[in-house]
């Protein structure tokens, strides 16, 4: 899960709101310059990674997120909410060569996502 802040934000402060520590972020003016305005850094953000897991079901990376996101909802809405943030889950996907991709989703997850206002990013390659 990803929080992004096109401002000058402190996304170091959501570490000690939500009393989780992330698994990377940056201010703004930490990150990189962008390629298509090279007078301006490509947005702030506070990311959370789940442990990586070979499963052929992506259930047991979710559930992961979601018990650590457990009582926090509210806060991170809040935090979004004050400071123009957006939630992106982002969902990577390697398959091998005879797996078919299938990715679902269960309600729980999708009523979490439609309550945060998020976007799921899925990135699915093949080996």
């Amino acid at each position: 899960m990803n929080l992004f802040f096109d401002n000058d934000f402190d996304v170091y402060k959501i570490e000690k709101e939500l009393n989780i520590k992330p698994s990377d972020c940056k201010r703004r003016n930490e990150t990189r310059m962008s390629p298509f305005d090279k007078n301006k850094h490509l947005e702030a953000y506070w990311s959370l990674v789940t442990n990586t897991f070979e499963e052929l079901d992506i259930k047991p990376a979710i559930d992961d997120l979601l018990k650590m996101l457990e009582g926090k909802l509210q806060i991170i809405k809040k935090i979004c909410e004050e400071n123009n943030g957006e939630v992106c889950f982002e969902i990577v996907s390697i398959f091998e060569r005879d797996n078919l991709p299938a990715i679902y989703f269960e309600k729980r997850f999708l009523s979490i996502v439609n309550y945060l206002d998020a976007v799921i990013d899925i990135d699915m390659y093949l080996n």
